[in-house]
């Protein structure tokens, strides 16, 4: 009989990483909670040696006992708490590049979530596991051992304690079934809250503009109420049952005190007994008490946990083929129907087309055609629903994108960069990027003149998103970027869109560039003149292919009226007359 295969658990796996440290862990809880007893033994000994004996000698060496013993404590708790932070931070270590990766993927699967969460999840994990509560964890499986010394001094103090103990565990289940639904609505709502605060600030220049700033916030203020009335409630209800359960706690240790005395009254048990049992009942129920107050951070722990795994597995790590050789550029769509990811409906239809190394594909067709999901489908970031992209006869999706990225140049129709300076986002961030390789691929923009010319040259910071830097600045350094280490495959969205005249002209000395050498470019354009050195056209309209060919056979084909017109202005385009 054949069992289904389990899916992978990459965080319970992560765990299993540091089970050397936490097996440590266990060693050392065990040794820190027998030094416990420490006090109530050396009690024990004052009041029921010392006091009756009268022996300064027997005093001093038990000191000295106790302060050797606390000093071990001491150093115990300093090691044990380094365990644990270094078992948090093996954990984040080993999930960080997942996390990140699982991010990346939930945006590019939903654009519109442009989701952290599994970063931010990973990390609260991270401060949880070095946090309190796991230490109070470890710590419950050894208070049997405060249990059986109590039940040794006497067998009352030991039911006492566990009455105690079952009462504060009851009350625990109940503040997790109050609390839990309340803290989970808070967490979601501060989310939202801060997603958009995020975006206010994003937008800050638009909402100035044209008044917007009270209306957005108080559509932010809205939620960032909701979310602060949920958090104190559960707050409270956290409050109430915490305070509780450390009423309940004092007195269960004042109580444990008076029966001690009518104990040492009836004479069956001493004055030392009584101090004793007091300080261990509290060392046995502090585990519970402690997981009652660090409550919020369980839920918080077990959310983002339960949220963690969940992104991992809608992303699950991809395993790197067969190296391949580099691409020429050969580029094929077989039967392809996409759309964005999620829709059940394809916004492209039924497209086959082949085109060849050294080829430029002008994409043209009116808004909403499906230009730019092409665009996205062709350089893999987004998925078919069905059909294949196909690179020199390979599947795109065959393709590491570690090995095919760089082979690669992307524009898209909104250039957006990454903070840093502009030789980072040129040289997409390479770390050991060749300074020629950069001034070649602005060189091949058109744009290194004008990075010289700001403040700090190559090294100026340009701010998040590229704020600094204006909407056509952006798109040349995108363009650079773009052509980055002479890629093969370049898909340019829109890519004169905030071109000034020298720009434009730029750009198509970069696409006479990309032509002369061979690479197969695609062109998505609105603009007649931005298609003057296709050879080849591609009209979509409304999803499907209306045309594709030789640009001047498929423009007399579209638009005979046009022959007259802009079909004449981009063929008096090349070059110049």
């Amino acid at each position: 009989m054949t069992h289904p295969t389990q899916p992978k658990n990459e965080l319970r796996d992560a765990i299993s990483e540091s089970k050397a440290v936490f097996w440590h862990l266990g060693i050392f809880s065990f040794f820190v909670n027998l030094l416990m007893l420490t006090g109530p033994r050396y009690m024990l000994q004052v009041y029921d040696r010392v006091l009756a004996s009268s022996s300064i000698e027997t005093l001093v060496g038990l000191t000295v006992i106790v302060f050797v013993l606390y000093l071990a404590l001491a150093l115990l708790e300093w090691v044990r708490s380094a365990l644990f932070n270094e078992a948090s931070s093996a954990f984040e270590d080993v999930l960080g590049e997942r996390a990140t990766d699982a991010a990346i993927e939930a945006s590019l699967k939903d654009p519109g979530m442009q989701s952290e969460r599994p970063v931010r999840d990973l990390r609260a994990i991270r401060k949880f596991l070095g946090g309190p509560a796991p230490k109070a964890v470890f710590d419950a499986p050894w208070t049997p051992l405060f249990f059986i010394v109590l039940f040794a001094l006497h067998w009352s103090f030991g039911l006492w304690a566990l009455f105690g103990a079952t009462v504060l565990f009851v009350l625990g289940l109940i503040n997790q079934r109050s609390s839990s639904k309340l803290m989970a609505e808070s967490e979601e709502l501060e989310r939202v809250s801060q997603m958009r605060a995020v975006e206010m600030v994003r937008n800050a220049e638009v909402m100035e503009a044209m008044g917007m700033r009270e209306t957005l916030r108080s559509r932010w203020r809205e939620v960032f109420d909701a979310s602060d009335g949920a958090m104190t409630k559960s707050g409270q209800i956290l409050s109430g049952f915490t305070s509780g359960t450390k009423s309940f706690r004092l007195f269960l240790q004042s109580a444990i005190l008076g029966l001690g005395a009518y104990l040492a009254i009836k004479g069956v048990s001493t004055p030392g007994a009584m101090i004793a049992a007091s300080i261990i009942m509290g060392r046995a129920i502090a585990p519970i008490e402690q997981l009652v107050g660090q409550w919020r951070s369980v839920v918080s722990a077990k959310d983002a946990w339960t949220s963690l795994k969940g992104f991992l597995e809608l992303s699950p790590e991809a395993e790197d083929g067969m190296t391949l050789p580099p691409i020429k550029g050969h580029v094929s769509l077989e039967g392809i129907f996409a759309g964005p990811p999620g829709a059940t409906k394809p916004v492209l239809r039924n497209l086959n087309f082949v085109i060849e190394p050294g080829d430029v594909l002008g994409v043209i067709g009116p808004s909403a055609a499906g230009k730019s999901t092409l665009a996205r489908l062709m350089t893999g970031v987004w998925k078919p629903l069905a059909g294949h992209v196909r690179i020199d006869g390979a599947d795109l999706s065959s393709w590491s994108r570690r090995e095919i990225g760089p082979q690669i140049g992307y524009m898209p129709q909104q250039v957006d960069l990454m903070s840093g300076t502009i030789r980072d986002n040129i040289s997409r961030f390479k770390p050991d990027a060749d300074p020629a390789g950069i001034i070649d691929a602005a060189k091949a923009a058109g744009c290194h003149e004008l990075i010289l010319r700001m403040p700090e040259g190559y090294d100026s910071q340009i701010g998040m998103s590229g704020a600094y830097l204006s909407a056509g600045q952006r798109q040349r350094v995108g363009l650079a970027r773009a052509l980055y280490g002479n890629p093969s495959f370049v898909v340019l969205d829109e890519p004169n869109s905030n071109l000034d005249a020298p720009g434009d002209e730029a750009l198509q000395a970069a696409i006479l560039g990309l032509k002369a050498r061979g690479a197969t470019t695609i062109l998505i354009a609105h603009r007649p003149n931005a298609i003057v050195h296709c050879n080849k056209l591609l009209v979509l309209e409304s999803g499907e292919i209306k045309a594709f060919g030789p640009r001047d056979e498929v423009l007399a084909a579209i638009s005979p009226k046009r022959q007259n017109g802009n079909v004449r202005t981009i063929r008096g385009g090349e070059p110049n007359g």
